[in-house]
């Protein structure tokens, strides 16, 4: 009988660009845009910063580019700091119930710039690790919070780096079992405040693909890895799941379940920021203003995990301690900190993630007025987006989900109440740019960010043409275009 590994493994080493749907070639396109403008947002953090002049320090060959900077250095070094870049404002994509976007868009980067890939070669990188990594957050069940899920990017860099290595099938399913030896994992208190969280997908991406050069070597690794009674399935899962690591590679595609975000923050914080430009928008239309001054209370509902995840960030928001760690991610999960920034600033973008605005006391005050409380049918829609019933089901295959009409039910309702005793309201059920919400394009996304960093415009039009036809380019030329000089 043949391994999880070995299917797998079999599945990589056939794809090829030419067998994948064009529905999902396009998803993919749009995931590089937006995974660049994250990456772009990220270098503009303390901590990207303090990551790159890190890398600059180390004696390492040139094969690879850090963007927008062009630093060259090594293969593994622009993986990683690419992929932390893309984490540091919790601007990436996510998929089913991982972020499987940091890893996938950078490992094939990085080395497909050594290896002088083409477009499509690129393309069918990004896919594989989607899908690799989506199912492998898949078998694990319960899931993490979301990133906390570090391991998959350890398997998406075996996967990524085994394809474009042509490794054998028996070296691949020895990069499996060398990357998910010592599967990482996060701790949540690295997590939620300081600079340790970008290397969330660094570290194990890097694993990963060491995994394949070290198997390409002839390094072993175990054969069963996934399934075995002492293998990652079962230390990491409290359910057998493993069914759907191998399953309908090639026919259903997690891809398309991607949801891509507007703004810099947890999935939650989108709907946040729709909701509350509804209401701007309405008071805007009726010729008011909404003077934040004058609010008298803020009342938010919405689904238990987005509720829960705010309370975890709760206690490393504090001015104090955001001082300390200099960085802004506990706020990238704190309902309070942005919708008392959207109603002072009327936007947000990585501009309020800056020191100045995140330690602004006038900010963190109107926080204070701000009540959230979980919503029962709101956290029924949510609980309900992974239909993980579906899976101990002896017959259960996932090409029985039809990941193209995937819902991304993260929703909320907003009640704002006036001193004078207006109130404003607004409810938002998907948040543009989720999955079964209302497209939002990364060509925006991708614009706003690389003119964040310095990019004219048009040397924006440029790359944004060459990335939707990268079919026709090789990854060097695009590259070249994603330096700002």
């Amino acid at each position: 009988m043949m391994t999880k590994s070995e299917k797998m493994a079999e599945w990589i080493l056939s794809i090829s660009y030419e067998k994948i749907p064009q529905n999902v070639i396009q998803i993919a396109k749009q995931q590089l845009l937006g995974m660049l403008g994250a990456c772009f947002a990220g270098s503009t953090t303390i901590g990207g910063k303090i990551l790159l002049e890190t890398i600059k320090g180390y004696e390492s060959k040139p094969d690879a580019s850090i963007l927008p900077s062009g630093v060259k250095t090594s293969v593994l070094n622009a993986l990683y700091t690419n992929a932390a870049f893309s984490m540091a404002l919790d601007y990436d994509d996510y998929l089913c119930t991982v972020h499987t976007g940091t890893s996938s868009y950078s490992i094939p980067l990085a080395l497909g710039e050594k290896l002088d890939i083409s477009g499509k070669e690129y393309l069918t990188c990004l896919i594989i690790g989607n899908e690799i990594e989506g199912r492998v957050g898949l078998a694990v069940y319960p899931p993490g919070e979301g990133q906390m899920q570090s391991f998959i990017h350890a398997a998406g860099g075996a996967a990524i780096a085994g394809k474009l290595l042509g490794l054998s099938k028996e070296e691949l399913i020895n990069a499996f079992g060398i990357a998910l030896y010592q599967a990482p994992l996060t701790i949540p208190v690295g997590f939620w405040g300081p600079h340790s969280k970008l290397l969330t997908s660094s570290i194990p991406a890097k694993i990963g693909v060491e995994a394949a050069y070290l198997a390409k070597n002839g390094f072993s690794g175990a054969r069963t890895i996934f399934e075995d009674p002492q293998g990652f399935c079962k230390y990491m899962s409290e359910a057998n799941f493993e069914k759907v690591l191998d399953s309908d590679l090639g026919k259903a595609w997690v891809t398309l379940s991607l949801s891509f975000k507007r703004y810099p923050g947890c999935a939650y914080v989108d709907s946040i920021a729709d909701a509350l430009f509804k209401i701007l928008e309405k008071v805007e239309k009726e010729g008011k203003t909404l003077d934040y001054h004058e609010i008298e209370s803020i009342k938010v509902s919405n689904s238990l995990l987005s509720t829960m995840m705010d309370d975890m960030s709760r206690p490393f928001t504090h001015i104090e301690e955001i001082k300390r760690v200099k960085s802004p991610i506990a706020l990238n999960f704190y309902q309070p900190y942005n919708i008392a920034i959207i109603l002072i600033d009327k936007k947000l973008t990585p501009e309020q993630f800056t020191m100045e605005r995140i330690t602004d006391p006038e900010v963190h005050e109107l926080a204070k007025k701000v009540e959230i409380a979980p919503d029962i049918g709101m956290s029924a829609k949510s609980a309900q987006i992974v239909p993980y019933g579906d899976i101990p089901k002896p017959d259960f295959h996932l090409g029985q989900w039809d990941f193209s009409k995937w819902k991304m039910y993260c929703g909320c309702k907003i009640i704002i109440k006036m001193k004078t005793g207006e109130k404003w309201s607004a409810k938002v059920d998907i948040p543009m740019g989720a999955a079964g919400g209302k497209p939002y394009p990364m060509e925006k996304k991708f614009s706003q960010e690389a003119k964040l960093v310095g990019m004219e415009d048009s040397q924006i039009e440029e790359a944004i043409q060459m990335i939707n036809n990268l079919e026709d380019y090789a990854i060097r030329e695009l590259i070249k275009l994603l330096v700002v000089n």
